[in-house]
């Protein structure tokens, strides 16, 4: 790089060189790796939605911090994960299991409306009943 300097005589340049400097090599140092989460919340979720899985889910959500603090990075990569999954798949199965009380539910109701208080069966509740004559 050069930086404009009024010359002293005639025969000296005008520019002055600046001296060139190498940049120190670099250091390159490992990334820190960053503590997983420990998906409380979805093992919460676990125990609200299908609560089989929420023992599972807490177990390996409650051991990334101890497995972290070992130095097992690892390990706790994979407990985070599968609190996640176990959180996640509970939430599915509660869907689909409400999903099958909501159906079965419907249909009892409409078969009862269907076929209650017609004569037909004798239920014991108010309703008509039949003259013997």
């Amino acid at each position: 790089m050069t930086t404009p300097e009024p010359a002293a005589t005639p025969e000296e340049p005008r520019t002055t060189e600046l001296p060139e400097t190498t940049p120190a090599p670099a250091t390159v140092q490992p990334p820190t790796p960053v503590r997983p989460a420990n998906n409380i919340g979805w093992a919460v979720a676990s125990l609200l939605f299908f609560w089989p899985l929420s023992f599972s889910a807490f177990t390996h959500a409650l051991n990334v911090f101890p497995l972290w603090s070992e130095g097992d990075a690892d390990g706790a990569r994979y407990a985070s994960r599968r609190a996640r999954y176990l959180g996640i798949l509970s939430l599915w199965i509660g869907g689909a299991l409400f999903v099958l009380f909501a159906v079965c539910y419907l249909t009892f109701m409409l078969l009862l409306i269907h076929h209650g208080h017609h004569g037909h069966h004798n239920w014991g509740g108010p309703g008509p009943h039949m003259r013997r004559g």
